[in-house]
């Protein structure tokens, strides 16, 4: 081989691996899209070698909570005695002390070189408040930890986005992709279970896109999971499910079991979702999901997503869905329930065009959609328009300066039970005081309103898309 094709060979290996990395707005990724050979009849007899250059990207994250705890006084028991006794002043008063103790552990995986770390979101978070938790710490297979940086957290996927600072290099998984998952792909489940340290199990895929099960104890939640017999424990909770090549094809989150223990039903959610939410915070500080804008109820005859409503001006009416509409499919996705059809519009960036196929009156039918933006710059509420409060409109509704809240001023008839000057004061029990505090609090489904009408308060239940 000549100078000249060394050279040229050299120079494709380095762009391939520029390629690979996918550099972009600060972080990189490795990711790794081709398929397994599930044609090889001859057995591996050992990972070793594989799961090696993939298991130190997995990490244990620990959290602390700050509490305060009373000390009483010290001293000598006769010395306070005698000054009881004779009416003297304490020397020794109680004291009120703030400390750090350990509150929960679990695991997550190194995505990138910079140190981005990637675990659910109930590691990071209180279980009984779903708030934060005061100190996120990560530690590497070995003695060094690290103080992690929250990116972000979604309850709805249980997806969190972690940072970590380290002067030296470190180790980070590859990605690949999820939607490539067969059932019976053999997979490897590694964490950091119970807190015994780096552990790994093996299994097989044994069901994938499991949803309806109530995983997510939160309204609206995106339940899309991929099911493994690997042993999945407490602890193992963020924690890598690895193919065997050793790629990410999902972060372990949950079991099923009657009694706590692992019985072989365990819950991952695809790496493909992860990633996306990861992009999302690094690039735009929030997830971004598309919004169709229609109520979506299960059909009792077959499997599918029935269309109940659609919300005037809204993308879906734009492209022309109608009430009883079948959806059967979501770009190159089957659908076969409520939730896979929110979850793959959910995926969806907003702005793109996608196809969604229906069923019309026995009829097959392509409906093309461009998604509107499920966020804070969509009207939040369908039909009605919302402003602050200010003296000129407290004025006008006769509402008493000791409420707060924001302000409905128009009504178009799509919600009647937001009439014009009803003040919305709690939002599945979290105080108004914007009118961006409406979008952040609301959930896909059933929420829960306080308001203030005409010298009155109550409590309304309304469903959003």
């Amino acid at each position: 081989m000549n100078i000249v094709s060394r050279i040229f060979r050299w120079l494709l290996i380095f762009l391939a691996c520029l390629n690979a990395l996918g550099q972009s707005s600060g972080f990189s990724l490795k990711v790794d899209d081709a398929e397994l050979d599930r044609l090889v009849e001859s057995p591996i007899q050992s990972y070793s070698a594989i799961l090696g250059r993939s298991t130190p990207a997995v990490v244990a994250v620990t959290t602390q909570q700050v509490v305060k705890r009373l000390y009483p006084g010290g001293g000598n028991p006769i010395e306070e005695w005698l000054r009881r006794y004779y009416g003297l002043p304490r020397m020794n008063q109680p004291r009120i002390e703030e400390e750090k103790v350990p509150a929960g552990i679990g695991s997550g995986v190194i995505v990138s070189p910079q140190g981005h770390v990637v675990t659910n979101a109930h590691v990071i978070t209180d279980p009984q408040t779903g708030e934060l938790m005061e100190e996120v710490v990560v530690q590497l297979n070995g003695p060094m930890e690290y103080p992690a940086e929250i990116i972000g957290y979604d309850h709805s996927t249980d997806i969190a986005v972690l940072k970590i600072n380290a002067d030296e290099e470190l180790p980070f998984a590859t990605l690949t992709n999820s939607d490539q998952l067969k059932v019976g792909d053999i997979v490897f489940a590694v964490g950091n279970p119970l807190g015994i340290g780096m552990t790994v199990t093996m299994g097989i895929v044994s069901a994938t896109r499991k949803s309806e099960l109530g995983i997510l104890r939160q309204e609206g939640a995106y339940e899309n999971f991929i099911q493994t017999d690997a042993s999945i424990n407490r602890g193992n909770s963020g924690g890598a499910l690895l193919d065997a090549k050793g790629r990410l094809v999902g972060i372990n989150t949950a079991i099923i079991s009657q009694t706590g223990a692992n019985i072989g039903i365990g819950l991952a959610i695809p790496v493909n979702m992860v990633r996306r939410a990861l992009t999302d915070y690094l690039e735009e500080g929030k997830i971004r999901r598309g919004f169709l804008g229609v109520s979506l109820e299960p059909d009792s005859n077959d499997n599918s997503a029935v269309v109940g409503s659609v919300v005037p001006g809204s993308a879906a009416e734009k492209a022309g869905f109608m009430p009883d509409d079948k959806i059967i499919k979501v770009g190159e996705k089957p659908v076969y329930s409520v939730n896979q059809a929110r979850v793959a519009i959910s995926q969806s960036l907003p702005g793109s065009q996608i196809s969604i196929e229906v069923i019309r009156n026995g009829t097959s039918q392509m409906l093309s959609v461009i998604l509107d933006s499920m966020s804070e710059d969509r009207a939040p509420i369908p039909g009605i328009e919302l402003s602050t409060l200010t003296p000129q409109n407290r004025e006008n509704y006769k509402i008493p300066l000791s409420v707060r809240g924001v302000l409905v001023t128009e009504s178009t008839g799509e919600s009647e039970t937001f009439k014009k000057g009803v003040v919305l004061v709690e939002i599945n029990g979290s105080q108004i005081q914007q009118v961006g505090d409406v979008a952040e609090n609301l959930y896909s489904g059933i929420n829960r309103f306080y308001v203030w009408y005409r010298g009155k308060y109550r409590f309304l239940a309304y469903r959003t898309p």
